[in-house]
């Protein structure tokens, strides 16, 4: 009998500990692809910082369901393949507390020393990025060290 994989919260954190960028891919009128800095909490929850005028973020404000892609740039090709698939959720975030608890994660995580990005510059409109977050509904992680497996039949964690 062939042992059944299980992807853990743990394989992802420790995973997501290191990279700092994501691709995250919305629809609306058509796709479209971003790159953004994120950080994360011990839910799995992704946060980022993006501009509502954006195309991506006018896309997100019409359909929130996104894909996330997250990856070592730096891995070689010949190299075991690592990398996070995720579907998910996304909101931009409301309230002073959740904005300012997202903005001290995302700020530490990537040690910005950036006073001018604040919920205070953002209410009056100095700064025109807003907190988002992305509440992960399945992930998929390669890793081909960990789960030697073909490529397809990697674990997947439902959430």
């Amino acid at each position: 009998m062939k042992k059944k994989l299980v992807l853990t919260k743990k394989d992802v954190l420790n995973f997501l500990a290191d990279k700092k960028l994501m691709i995250i891919a919305t629809y609306g009128d058509h796709p479209w692809i971003a790159s953004v800095y994120y950080s994360y909490d011990r839910d799995l929850n992704l946060y980022f910082i993006s501009t509502p005028s954006t195309i991506h973020g006018r896309h997100m404000e019409k359909n929130n369901k996104v894909a996330v892609a997250i990856v070592d740039s730096h891995q070689k090709p010949s190299a075991a393949k690592k990398g996070l698939q995720i579907y998910g959720v996304v909101e931009k975030i409301s309230g002073i507390n959740k904005i300012n608890y997202a903005l001290r994660l995302w700020k530490d995580f990537l040690n910005i020393q950036r006073p001018d990005i604040s919920f205070e510059n953002m209410k009056k409109g100095l700064y025109k990025g807003r907190m988002y977050k992305i509440t992960p509904k399945k992930i998929k992680l390669f890793d081909q060290d960990k789960f030697k497996v073909p490529d397809g039949e990697e674990p997947i964690l439902e959430l």
